[in-house]
């Protein structure tokens, strides 16, 4: 079996026959770590921000033109608005305890499945989006009058669904050009480890 220094100081062939050094698949995995270590602790602070305004604004703010759906959409956003910083909280504490002095093979298989394209996550997010989304159908139900009330829901889910969607792809399209590579990489090598 290798050692780790021989696994670091060679190149492993990728699925595509290119090959892969060590150093370089880690000096990757290390850089998009770190943006996403800086990136996860803007949003946790940006949503904590969104917060505080939005509460002071819409829901604790005592102007009488402010109706009860308007408040009721505005505890849905900042309901919204929380479990976005929470998710937020934990990918920075998550990028923030890796270890990167861990034997090769066990940081190849983090690496793997901290890249892996995760359904519970997905799911996760689907919480806040549909907080949002009824927040955002009750800010605007009374502007759409003389409507009927399916047509004002379903006007209102023409707009964000699309928008949803559309962000989700990204993601995912980001995810796929980003990190996957380097989920390949890392399962690759490992593979070539375990066989060694």
């Amino acid at each position: 079996m290798k050692t780790n220094n021989e696994i670091k100081n060679s190149d492993q062939p990728n699925q595509n026959g290119n090959y892969v050094n060590m150093d370089t698949l880690i000096n990757r995995v290390k850089d998009e770590d770190a943006k996403n270590l800086r990136l996860t602790k803007s949003f946790q602070w940006l949503y904590f921000a969104l917060f505080i305004v939005y509460f002071f604004l819409i829901v604790a703010n005592p102007d009488s033109d402010i109706t009860i759906v308007k408040r009721i959409s505005g505890i849905c956003y900042l309901a919204s608005m929380t479990v976005f910083a929470l998710i937020f909280r934990n990918g920075y504490k998550e990028y923030r305890s890796i270890d990167y002095s861990l034997p090769v093979i066990d940081m190849l298989r983090n690496v793997a499945n901290r890249y892996r394209l995760k359904v519970g996550k997905l799911l996760l997010l689907s919480i806040p989006i549909l907080l949002m989304d009824v927040g955002l159908t009750l800010s605007f139900y009374d502007d759409l009058l003389p409507m009927s009330s399916v047509n004002r829901v379903l006007i209102i889910q023409v707009f964000y669904i699309p928008t949803m969607t559309i962000s989700a792809l990204i993601g995912v399209w980001v995810w796929s050009k980003k990190q996957k590579p380097l989920r390949d990489n890392a399962l690759k090598l490992i593979e070539e480890l375990e066989r060694d």
